[in-house]
């Protein structure tokens, strides 16, 4: 159940445009954990949910999101990226079962249950949303 709710989550908070309101204050653990986990982060932002507070920042280059409960454990790390940063085995599923569609999002999730994919494929009559959360391979959100 909370893998499922932290999924929902996280999709819905990437494919919104606009996130909660800004906590007034974020809590020292939390704080001190994002500070441990990402040295190298610039431009650092806080937004939250009722379950999670969210760092979203800027690391190597690419913005990501860095999920966090209110106790300052990290649930997951997510980020966008190319299909060409897919494993090779879930681009070619892609490109041979999805090929009149185009990639309107893409991005990779590093949770406790290691790292999968959500992309958003669309036409000019559908939007799809496929996961890798659980398999190897894509399948309906």
């Amino acid at each position: 159940m909370k893998k499922l709710f932290l999924s929902i989550a996280i999709a819905l908070t990437v494919f919104s445009t606009a996130f909660a309101k800004n906590p007034d204050v974020v809590n020292s653990r939390v704080a001190a954990a994002f500070v441990k986990d990402f040295h190298n982060a610039s431009d650092l932002r806080w937004s939250s949910t009722r379950n999670y507070i969210v760092a979203i920042f800027e690391m190597d280059n690419e913005t990501q999101f860095a999920y966090y409960d209110y106790q300052g454990n990290l649930t997951a790390v997510v980020h966008h990226i190319l299909t060409s940063s897919l494993p090779e085995d879930l681009n070619k599923e892609i490109k041979n079962n999805y090929g009149k569609y185009w990639v309107s999002e893409l991005f990779q999730i590093t949770d406790e249950q290691g790292v999968h994919y959500y992309i958003q494929l669309k036409n000019a009559d559908e939007t799809i949303v496929l996961t890798t959360q659980g398999t190897g391979s894509w399948h309906a959100y």
